[in-house]
């Protein structure tokens, strides 16, 4: 019995509160904002926002390069290249790499070994050339192939500083006119070569209205590219 002045709360009033305390408390927690990428054996990380979708591998292997997905070279690449792609929009396609009909945005990381060549020659302006071109001289090469892209703006170009050593790193910034397409692409790239021969690169791509309209959470997700050794 309460004493008295003293005012009870009936037990089910309780029950009620404490429910909706936790209710409230799990929907503050809620599912992530990011979903976190990783490759353990080369020690490399970064983060997509969670809603984005993971490409399947088969189909981002067909669209990041012409071999025979049944050849030996095909069935080889996974013994030494890791890759990995996630799409904003609502229908993924490895395609949308390239721009095709979406203005969402695109991310695609890969992990390979550095040829014997390469690894003389690495340099940081080669770092800046390991997606597209970048530099004067391998645009103007590009010219002379006619390969068909136009309109170049470069928009960033910095030098990183890694978290470990032996490693060096550059991360640019440029737009690019491809000739199947009217918008204008950007392209945010970031690049590592380590001493023990390996390439890091992370590729950001959407239409340059969609990379200022998205420029902190795209910027965010650069950022978050992290290697060490």
């Amino acid at each position: 019995m309460a004493r008295p002045g003293v005012r009870t709360i009936p037990l089910g009033r309780v029950a009620v509160a404490s429910t909706a305390m936790l209710v409230t408390t799990l929907t503050a927690c809620g599912a992530p904002d990011f979903t976190y990428v990783k490759n353990s054996t080369a020690k490399t990380y970064f983060k997509v926002p969670a809603e984005w979708h993971k490409i399947e591998q088969r189909e981002l292997d067909n669209a990041m390069t012409s071999d025979d997905p049944d050849s030996a070279a095909a069935q080889a690449r996974p013994k030494t290249m890791w890759s990995i792609g996630y799409d904003a929009h609502d229908d993924p396609d490895a395609f949308h790499f390239y721009g095709l009909n979406t203005d969402q945005p695109f991310v695609f990381a890969l992990i390979r070994p550095l040829t014997r060549e390469e690894r003389g020659s690495i340099s940081l302006d080669r770092l800046r050339d390991a997606f597209l071109p970048v530099t004067e001289g391998a645009r103007q090469t590009l010219a002379q192939q006619n390969g068909g892209l136009s309109d170049f703006e470069l928009l960033r170009d910095e030098e990183l500083e890694p978290k470990g050593d032996g490693l060096r790193g550059v991360r640019t910034t440029f737009n690019y006119r491809f000739p199947t397409l009217l918008t204008l692409q950007t392209f945010d790239v970031s690049s590592y070569a380590s001493d023990q021969g390996r390439l890091y690169v992370m590729v950001i791509r959407c239409s340059a209205r969609c990379f200022l309209d998205r420029k902190g959470e795209l910027d965010s997700i650069a950022r978050s590219f992290t290697v060490r050794t």
